[in-house]
């Protein structure tokens, strides 16, 4: 994610990369055949001799909270990758310090960016469906099905599995929606890793007064490619999308929007970026970071919402340790 995002931003109009910082000796090799880009060991080093206008992090997640307060310390706009951290309470004298310094920040939740999830935003708060009344969402790849080696499967070092290294995407989009999360119930299973959830299914209830569920795996067969989609009841029709369309069905003609189906598809969604490389949500992303960079404004992806995500993944594992028992998010 790092060698993504350097090279996009570095591709953005008057952006710049003016140094890089690893412990890999995979990615300071390769850094070795970048001119006049420096490469160091040290963050903080970093930090004190380039003194950059703004820093990009993308380490493990054991590592986001003292590299994120390196950042707000010197006052750096920062952009980290999610998750935010391994618990929320680890995070919350940040937060309060970035609220106090106005320091801008954002985490990684680029779905928001994706045409059609996106344009699902629009249609949810142009109140055409009427009442929300449930939901049903999944979030699937094929990626694990024997045990897994490195920082990814320690829970001390990455908070936990599916949950917070994958469905966090899916926590982001439906408070997006539909706004705060009240309570969670949660059941999990580890099937090939000791330590963290391979498979996982959550109920919540949202402080507006409706509910549903997710269930998500990075070990569900036949998913070459993480596939999300999030299924919508309401009381004027329903909305299907997912990563690649997004299917409409109103009872009756509302505004903008026919009675019947409207079926909207990915490619006809699309709109051109400056620079393409892992797709144009990420380049939107990243324009929007630096956008907010230069005008100094705060984004809704900011660390701050990150740490409400966190509270609610927080709930998900007291209620899967307490076999499904129901927690308040707090």
């Amino acid at each position: 994610m790092g060698l993504l995002h350097a090279g996009i931003m570095n591709g953005l109009h008057d952006v710049e990369l003016c140094a890089i910082c690893d412990k890999s000796k995979f990615l300071l090799g390769f850094a070795k055949s970048l001119r006049d880009i420096p490469a160091y060991e040290d963050y903080c080093l970093m930090l004190d001799r380039e003194e950059p206008d703004a820093v990009v992090l993308t380490t493990p997640v054991f590592l986001h909270i003292p590299m994120a307060k390196e950042c707000v310390d010197r006052n750096i706009p920062f952009f980290l990758e999610k998750p935010l951290c391994l618990r929320s309470e680890e995070a919350a004298p940040l937060v309060a310090e970035i609220d106090s310094k106005g320091t801008v920040s954002m985490v990684g939740y680029m779905m928001r960016y994706m045409e059609t999830f996106s344009l699902a935003k629009k249609i949810v708060d142009s109140q055409v469906l009427g009442k929300i009344i449930s939901f049903g969402a999944t979030m699937y790849v094929s990626q694990l099905f024997r045990k897994g080696k490195g920082w990814r499967y320690e829970r001390e070092k990455s908070g936990g599995g599916v949950i917070i290294g994958q469905a966090t995407h899916l926590i982001d989009m439906l408070q997006w929606y539909f706004g705060s999360i009240q309570k969670v119930s949660a059941h999990t299973i580890r099937f090939y890793s000791s330590e963290v959830e391979d498979f996982a299914h959550v109920y919540f209830s949202f402080e507006a007064g409706m509910s549903g569920w997710i269930d998500s795996s990075w070990s569900m067969r036949h998913h070459r490619l993480l596939e999300t989609e999030i299924s919508i009841n309401t009381e004027n029709g329903n909305l299907t999308v997912n990563d690649d369309s997004l299917k409409l069905f109103l009872e009756k003609d509302s505004r903008d929007y026919p009675a019947g189906w409207t079926t909207f598809k990915r490619p006809d969604l699309y709109r051109g970026v400056e620079i393409d490389l892992g797709g144009p949500h990420f380049s939107r992303q990243d324009m929007d970071f630096v956008s907010a960079v230069r005008e100094n404004r705060q984004l809704q992806s900011s660390l701050k919402n990150a740490y409400c995500v966190q509270k609610v993944v927080d709930c998900i594992y007291r209620s899967a340790q307490a076999e499904g028992a129901p927690q308040e998010v707090v």
